[in-house]
Formats: C-alpha cells, structure tokens, sequence
C-alpha cells in the first residue's frame, strides 16, 4: 500500500502597512527549491575617538582599523539566495480562475509586487490630482521556510530569467532569483510581524542548538583534558 506523504512548500507571506495580523498575502512557492544559499556574517562596530574620556594618561588610539573594532558592538547580518522555479504546465487546479493567456505573469507580477510600496485605500480613491505624496511603507515580507524557519526579510532584489513564452509573449516558463535580507531590531520597533518572526527565529535557534548539546555531551568523556 502505497502511503501518500504530504509536505511543506516554502512561500513568502507579505503583510500590509498597519495591517497585522489580519491582512496579509500568502505566496506559496509552486516547487520548493533545491537549495538556499545563506551568509551569516559579523558587521563591527568601530570605537570611536575620544572614548577614554578627560583621563589624560590614556594610552594613544591605535592607527588601524583593525585595531579600533569592537566586537561588542557589531550586529549580524544574514542574507539569503533563493532560487524560485515557475512552470504553466504545473499550475494548481485553485488558479485555474486566471486567464490562461496570461501564462504566469500574475505570478510573477504577484512576487514582484512585494517590492513596491503597498497601495493604501488613499491611493485607490485618489484622482491623480494631489500635489505632494506622502512616502508609502512597503509591505513585511516573512519568509516561511518549514516551521522552524519563519524570517522577516526585505527583498534587496529580484532576478526574472522568462525561459519560455506564449503566442501571446507572456511568460509561461520563468526562474526568480531572490536576494534577501534578514531584518533586525530596529525594524521591529514598531512592526509587530517583524518582532514576533523574529523572536520565533532566535527561539528556534537556541532549541536546535541546545538539542545538539545535549545530545553530545556524553561525548564530553572521550576528549583530553584541556589543560
């Protein structure tokens, strides 16, 4: 007997400005990628001059930069490379609704859009005729890879490779490659979504890491003694 195994698909879940937790987009990815391309890297902070204060006797700055970094006060920074893979031919019976002209260009329009700042209900009533704008907010964007992983990103960019188009030159064959970038505290300030993903993310890590902990520790007694 043959058991059928059900699993995750990654996607990008976009909530509107002020629209936590009830407006929201969900994007599922059509198939999941093979692989994510991750850099976790320590940006550090500089120590500025002048930090020793009216004490006289202080010792000179050193000259480097090197020498200047102060760990302490660096942040980590973490990008991600992921690689989105849309196919017509695969298309879920749900968005059957579509015109089939269209191929997957609502689909990529859809991505894409995430970039954009959000239109407000402003903006669909405008005429056109307002003299100065005020500045949108652009949509929180989590990227939602398993249970484990859900991360509040903003998207640095979008690569569209269209490989394969229709009579009517709309795209039904495309690769998307996204550059993402891990948003921090100062974006959690005042967005709810960014500050509960994120808090999930570190809870998450610092169970992974703990299981693996406390798993090897046994292995403890098979190591020499550090002296």
């Amino acid at each position: 007997m043959t058991i059928g195994l059900r699993y995750l698909r990654g996607a990008f879940i976009a909530f509107d400005p002020q629209g936590y937790p009830y407006k929201r987009r969900v994007i599922l990815f059509r198939f999941n990628p093979e692989s994510i391309s991750r850099s976790v890297t320590l940006e550090v902070g500089q120590n500025r001059p002048g930090t020793e204060g009216a004490n006289s006797q202080a010792a000179p700055a050193p000259s480097s930069e090197a020498s200047a970094s102060d760990p302490a006060t660096g942040t980590i920074k973490e990008t991600f490379s992921v690689a989105i893979r849309l196919d017509y031919a695969d298309r879920e019976e749900s968005l059957s609704g579509m015109d089939p002209e269209l191929g997957i260009a609502p689909e990529i329009a859809a991505i894409e859009d995430l970039l954009y700042p959000a239109q407000t209900q402003a903006d669909a009533s405008s005429d056109g005729t307002e003299p100065v704008k005020a500045a949108r907010a652009r949509p929180t964007v989590l990227f939602v890879w398993g249970r484990h992983r859900v991360v509040p990103v903003r998207i640095a960019s979008l690569k569209i490779d269209e490989t394969l188009h229709n009579a009517s030159l709309y795209p039904v064959r495309a690769e998307i490659e996204a550059s993402l970038e891990l948003l921090g505290d100062a974006d959690a300030k005042n967005d709810p979504a960014v500050s509960a993903a994120l808090q999930h993310t570190e809870n998450s890590r610092r169970d992974l890491a703990r299981q693996f902990y406390e798993n090897t520790s046994q292995q403890g007694s098979i190591l020499p003694p550090i002296p």
